[in-house]
């Protein structure tokens, strides 16, 4: 029999994706169609930045190719942290960014909603851009795991999600994952800057930062009240009410100051 071995990160799969050789099984999900889809798109266009889709195994789950590199877990390490390598996520989300906007939506509907643009868009976000869903080697970006939140979506919703983990945009005090001593507001701009953001955009991706946030704390309370217990135990582990409450008043506190790291950005 092979030999499975288990990969780390994530919630919602958590224990559940596994390596076998040089494949990735992962549970079949609802969003399963439309990831499956988007993967044969990025490979047919060339984007290098993704898994392969290989079909199910025999078990029922998706097989995907098993890409080397290193992704950062929680909390960060220092390295994954670095200017440079906040600059190679930008770029490799803009990379993905152009590879999925030429992609046809139009007889997809399994997408995932949870964290998906309220207002939709004209190309595929990723959706869930934590550090941990990028793999690097040599310090540089190489690929993007983790497709199952992929739906369609605005550029600036997926930078926005994605910046709020690699500035970060949260309270110093509140950080479990990322080092205190990060410049939120000025790793903001510097994200902006190397992904290629119009500084024209600054108002509208900061006013759509405050949405996505509004947006998955929603989102988090409704697993809690419906006793998801992955949930409920990050919740009540990490302070979460307390810690909503600092990132929301700290937020408030940075928006203009959020909003002018964008737009000197050159």
């Amino acid at each position: 029999m092979p030999i499975e071995e288990p990969l780390v990160g994530g919630m919602d799969n958590a224990g559940a994706v596994v390596r076998v050789g040089d494949t990735v099984r992962r549970p079949v999900k609802k969003s399963a169609p439309a990831v499956r889809a988007l993967l044969l798109h990025l490979e047919e266009v060339g984007f290098d930045g993704a898994p392969r889709y290989l079909g199910t195994d025999e078990k029922g789950r998706d097989v995907l190719t098993y890409i080397e590199g290193e992704a950062p877990l929680p909390p960060y390490p220092a390295w994954s942290m670095a200017e440079e390598i906040l600059v190679e996520a930008a770029r490799l989300v803009r990379r993905l960014h152009e590879a999925t906007a030429t992609f046809d939506a139009s007889g997809v509907d399994t997408w995932a909603t949870e964290w998906a643009d309220p207002m939709g868009g004209p190309l595929i976000c990723h959706n869930d851009l934590f550090p941990e869903n990028f793999l690097f080697r040599d310090g540089r970006a190489v690929a993007l795991i983790d497709f199952d939140f992929v739906a369609p979506g605005r550029r600036l919703w997926d930078i926005a999600s994605a910046v709020d983990q690699w500035a970060p945009l949260c309270a110093p005090r509140t950080r479990d994952r990322q080092p205190r001593e990060l410049d939120g507001v000025a790793r903001f701009g510097r994200f902006a800057q190397a992904y290629g953001v119009d500084p024209g955009d600054a108002e509208t991706l900061v006013d759509i930062v405050f949405t996505s946030r509004r947006q998955a704390l929603a989102h988090i309370r409704g697993e809690i009240a419906a006793g998801n217990p992955t949930w409920v135990d990050n919740w009540r582990e990490t302070d979460g009410e307390e810690r909503a409450a600092a990132d929301d008043a700290w937020l408030e506190e940075h928006r203009i100051a959020l909003i002018d790291a964008v737009r000197r950005q050159q």
